[in-house]
Order: C-alpha cells, then structure tokens, then sequence
C-alpha cells in the first residue's frame, strides 16, 4: 500500500475516532442533564474505558502502519551515509566513521591510539583544510568535531 492511501485511511480512522468520542461525550451530557444518566441504555461509566481502548487501538494501529516506513528511512538514510564515505580515501573513511560513531566529536589523542600519532594528525588536518571537521584545544589534546554542515547530514 502506497504512502498516500495510508496516509488517507489514518486520518479517516482519526476522524471517526474523534467523531465517536465527541458523540459519546454529547450522549453522555444530554443523559447528565435530563438526569436520566442511570437510566440510558449505555452505562456512562462504561464510555470511560471503551473510548480510552479505542484511542489505544488507533495510536496503535497509526503506528503499525507508519512504522514500515520509519525503519525504511531509517535503513535508508544509513546506506546513503556508507555511499558517501565510500569516495573517501580509506583512512579518512574509517577516521570519519569514528567521529560519527561518537556523536560528531572525538578527540585526537582517541584516534592517535587507534590509527597513530602523525598518521591521525594527516589524516584530520587534511579533512580540517577541506571543512569537513574543525579542531579545538580540549585539554592536553585537541577535540575533533564534525563541520555544523556535515554533522547535520552524518549525525542526524
């Protein structure tokens, strides 16, 4: 079933859900007033958890139908993340992995352990030249944080 169509029938089981809880509540309100409320054929106490199932039942159903494509975008948005990094030198990719790993931000003394000293320091200062990430003073060591441009793509 397309987007669209799905898309329709959410909001029309919405409408009638509202629909329904507004009538209830009518229904109720007219037998309060009349003071009949005991005497109705539905028991007023009973529209209470009916309704409140209901609403359970459609956030649930909602859900079920949105959820194929929540993880659709999801499995989505991470391949097209592993495309880009695949134009990437090597040793960029897997530096860039690991700053993406840990939220945008790592620091250099982290990627000197894993890829060593002069080796990450190449590799970080040619992405820094070309805007990719940016350095700052952290301590003894630097901190490594992806651009604002790119962490907003790689990051979420």
């Amino acid at each position: 079933m397309n987007m669209r169509k799905k898309i329709i029938i959410l909001v029309m089981l919405i409408a009638g859900f509202i629909f329904s809880v507004s009538f209830a509540t009518l229904y109720a309100q007219t037998h309060i007033s009349e003071g009949t409320a005991c005497s109705c054929k539905l028991p007023i106490p009973i529209l209470i958890p009916t309704f409140s199932s209901l609403g359970i039942f459609v956030g649930s159903f909602v859900y079920y139908l949105l959820f194929s494509r929540i993880t659709d975008t999801e499995v989505k948005s991470k391949e097209d993340l592993m495309k880009f990094l695949d134009i990437l030198p090597a040793d960029e990719k897997m530096v860039l992995k690991r700053v993406i790993e840990n939220g945008g931000k790592i620091t250099q003394s982290k990627l000197s352990m894993e890829f060593g000293k002069v080796k990450s320091f190449r590799i970080v200062e040619g992405l820094r030249r070309r805007g990719v990430v940016s350095k700052e003073r952290y301590g003894k060591t630097n901190l490594v944080q992806l651009d604002k441009k790119f962490e907003e793509i790689l990051v979420g």
